[in-house]
């Protein structure tokens, strides 16, 4: 401890303890004999030797290095600012990235969200987030760990007055809002007497709506509106930021209690709060203090074995509950998963790019400073002495690149939110982990790519030309990468507005009334799907309606029959007629033919090319079937799939649950959603409502958004790409300025000088071309998941994105090229 105390005090009074030693050392050779003086030694040798031991030689030696580092970048500013500026948009791009998912990890903006938790069912077919409001209810009353519940759940297809489209509202409980701790920004929001038996249906408006809706009046709070045609007053208008819990941004919010008024149920009011079948609620709890999510679980697990004991036949065998933090992010499919990850190592690829420019910067920025390094290590500087402070350097534009990179981070994650239309209560934060995140990024981009480039330097007669090689073929590919992306999924885009099918969605409606959250068996639903059928075809303006259990243009169940994958959809009869799928062999089945199917040409060409397929069997689902006949190919998979291979099957009591019907009409199908609406309706279930031309726009939607971002990092790779293919072949015409002088003097011809130039990276640019091909490939079978329009190789794209890297190539390239083509050999032979 004496030793420290020791060592720390010299380092503070670094300055007085020389001077003092200084004095020691003058009076100590005063006081020596003559002839013994000259034996006295380096007086710089004995001060260093003295001060290792007073304290850490190494603290003082960095102070020097930054020093001199600083000193060095201020000398070359142009340098310093392009490797910052470099250095930040990787970097700022990354951070972009670490901000939304923070944003979507603290996305509750509520009271004490560490002490909310959501629970999951898990059965044999997987993890469900919903449960029925009995079950919750039962919970509820016997828990002894929570302090509060909390229920949320969604009615699809609601209609306001005024409104062509169904919307979705929020059904929670009562003590929804104060249990979060919401306060509202007008009026007021619900409370345990709005969820009393009798009580007035009251509705809390969203800001977003109330401002969409009604221009952001005050004086809409306490004014009655008309929910499917039902008076209901406004009492309260949320706050901007908070947009629910665990689903989408809804409208507005109503108690649970109100779920019987708002659907009009006559058989049985209120049926979603009696019947243990209707599994369809969300369920969040609060935990008491110092109650841990495993005491929640454990303590779950016997009250759903009392449960099951009650209701064997709505809970499974071997179902329990899991818990989760509420914080924890809304799950979603595999495909959302795989998009997330292609984008993460997108953007590492960004970061890998802006890296590789650097790491030229640096080869290039050592190559000039060569005559420097030599002389320090004539004078006896050691090797690893230069090395160290090459890397402080580094150390000192890690620092500032950061700096610059939280500015750019920011506003990138502030530009990606925005594309991507995120809710209101997911924000770009600043805080310790942002700060610590940029640090770790700007010290391992900077270390890892200026360690290599600063042996390079301190080496004699360094030979950076493979080095140089493979960075600019690392940057080349990942360019190339971001750039096909970027334009394959402007064509995809494109591809689903341009894409050939039979039949006419602009004219068609989607009926949806999701019998398997209402409880039917297969055969009510299957009934109720044909009788809501036949009221639709009633409708004026409407010129057909059928019955499928996977509406056009959503992805199809698939199945390999002979090698050949088909994509399966089961239909009524009347399902041809409405898409306008002429029937070019055979006959259609009929409803009574369980083992008949229907294929389209293409499927007939493929499975028996050359002959025909009528009688041919095939075993699909199980079971062997008959082709009864062959239709048209509507393309009603084409923006999902790359081909259109169909067969169709009767409608089967496993899949009759999801039954839909689809509708043709005359007129916009806009223009007729609160008849189909009102058509549609049955006791307990309100259907939801879609044309397709809005179906086809949401399905856009994510493509767009990912074209959106896509492009962002595109148009970062090519401000990267840019930025380093010029300062690479300017530095090679300065390197090269003598020798291209000599050749000029001696009668070489431009097309010689641009050989010099540009020849010794061709084979770099083609292989980082290729690979970035290879690598965009890839990448794209990766988005076959997300993508609406797929196409698995798109010639055109590849093509556009290598012709944009080109057109990029060749307008840095033209500043340096012009600067070699009019050098002055007199002048080139005196260049230093």
């Amino acid at each position: 401890m004496r030793k420290f105390s020791r060592r720390f005090f010299a380092l503070l009074h670094r300055r007085s303890l020389e001077r003092q030693l200084e004095e020691d050392m003058a009076a100590h050779r005063e006081m020596m004999p003559a002839e013994r003086r000259r034996n006295f030694g380096s007086t710089l040798r004995l001060r260093e030797e003295a001060a290792d031991q007073w304290g850490w030689t190494w603290v003082d030696h960095f102070r020097q290095d930054l020093v001199y580092g600083a000193r060095q970048l201020r000398r070359s500013p142009g340098f310093t600012l392009t490797a910052i500026v470099v250095l930040s948009l990787g970097i700022g791009v990354n951070l972009a990235e670490v901000h939304l998912f923070e944003a979507a990890l603290h996305r509750l903006q509520v009271r004490d969200p560490d002490s909310l938790c959501q629970f999951y069912r898990v059965t044999r077919q997987g993890l469900g987030r919903t449960f029925s409001f009995p079950a919750i209810d039962f919970y509820r009353r016997h828990n002894t760990v929570l302090s509060a519940v909390i229920t949320e759940t969604n009615v699809a297809g609601v209609l306001h007055e005024g409104d062509s489209e169904g919307l979705q509202c929020s059904l929670v409980s009562a003590n929804f809002f104060a249990e979060l701790g919401i306060a509202p920004a007008y009026g007021r929001l619900l409370d345990e007497q709005d969820g009393q038996p009798g009580a007035a249906p009251v509705v809390v408006l969203s800001y977003k709506y109330w401002q969409n809706r009604f221009g952001g009046d005050p004086g809409m709070v306490l004014k009655t509106i008309r929910l499917n045609d039902r008076p209901v007053q406004v009492v309260g208008i949320a706050p901007p930021q908070f947009v629910g819990l665990v689903s989408q941004a809804v409208p507005f919010w109503m108690s649970i209690s109100q779920y019987g008024y708002l659907n009009g149920e006559s058989r049985s009011p209120s049926s979603i709060l009696s019947d243990f079948g209707a599994v369809r609620t969300y369920m969040l709890g609060r935990l008491k203090p110092g109650v841990s999510l495993e005491a929640v679980e454990a303590q779950f697990r016997p009250l759903t074995a009392e449960l099951r004991a009650m209701q064997p036949q709505y809970l499974e065998r071997d179902e329990w509950v899991k818990v989760q933090p509420a914080e924890t992010p809304v799950a979603t499919g595999p495909g959302v998963y795989l998009a997330m990850a292609a984008i993460v190592v997108l953007v590492l690829l960004v970061l890998f790019s802006a890296c590789a420019n650097l790491g030229n910067m640096l080869l290039a920025r050592g190559l000039a400073r060569q005559r420097e390094i030599e002389i320090r290590l004539a004078v006896g500087a050691g090797r690893w002495r230069l090395i160290r402070q090459l890397m402080t350097e580094n150390l000192l534009l890690a620092l500032l690149a950061s700096v610059a990179a939280l500015l750019v981070g920011r506003m990138a994650g502030r530009l990606f939110l925005k594309i991507a239309d995120a809710p209101p209560n997911f924000r770009v934060v600043t805080d310790w982990r942002i700060v610590l995140a940029c640090a770790a990024l700007g010290l391992i981009a900077t270390f890892s790519f200026g360690l290599a480039p600063a042996f390079q330097t301190v080496r004699r007669g360094p030979n950076a030309s493979r080095a140089r090689k493979i960075l600019v073929t690392v940057q080349v590919a990942v360019s190339c990468v971001l750039l096909i992306l970027s334009s394959y999924l402007t064509r995809a885009v494109q591809r689903t507005y341009d894409i050939s099918v039979t039949f006419d969605y602009s004219g068609m409606a989607l009926v949806d009334p999701a019998f398997y959250l209402h409880h039917y068996t297969a055969s009510e639903a299957r009934e109720a799907a044909g009788a809501i059928a036949a009221r639709l075809r009633q409708v004026p303006g409407v010129d057909g309606a059928a019955v499928a259990t996977i509406p056009p243009l959503r992805r199809s169940w698939t199945e390999r029959v002979s090698a050949q994958q088909l994509y399966l959809n089961e239909v009524d009869p009347a399902y041809f007629a409405m898409m306008r799928l002429p029937l070019l062999e055979g006959r259609l089945f009929s409803p009574d033919e369980p083992d008949a199917v229907v294929i389209g040409e293409s499927a007939a060409r493929k499975l028996w090319p050359n002959q025909s397929p009528l009688g041919k069997a095939c075993r699909i689902d199980g079971r062997t079937r008959t082709v009864s006949g062959v239709v048209k190919d509507s393309g009603a998979n084409l923006v999902a799939y790359p081909d259109s291979v169909e067969a169709y099957l009767p409608i089967n009591d496993r899949n009759a649950m999801y039954a839909t019907i689809l509708v043709h009409t005359r007129t916009p199908p806009g223009q007729l959603a609160g008849a189909l609406h009102a058509a549609a309706s049955l006791p307990g279930v309100v259907p939801l409502v879609l044309s397709y031309p809005e179906l086809v726009h949401q399905g856009l939607d994510s493509t767009r958004r990912l074209v959106a971002v896509f492009g962002t990092l595109g148009a970062v790779a090519t401000l990267l790409a840019l930025a380093g293919i010029f300062g690479l072949l300017a530095f090679t015409v300065a390197q090269r300025t003598r020798e291209i002088g000599v050749r000029l003097a001696l009668g070489a011809r431009g097309w010689n000088v641009l050989q010099i130039v540009l020849g010794q990276y061709a084979i770099p640019f083609g292989i980082g071309a290729a690979a970035g091909v290879l690598l965009a490939a890839a990448a794209v079978r990766v988005l076959f998941h997300v993508v609406f329009g797929y196409q698995p190789f798109d010639v055109v794209s590849i093509g556009g994105g290598l012709v944009m890297f080109a057109v990029v190539a060749l307008a840095a390239s033209i500043a340096p090229v012009r600067r070699a083509l009019r050098i002055d050999p007199a002048s080139a032979l005196r260049y230093e």
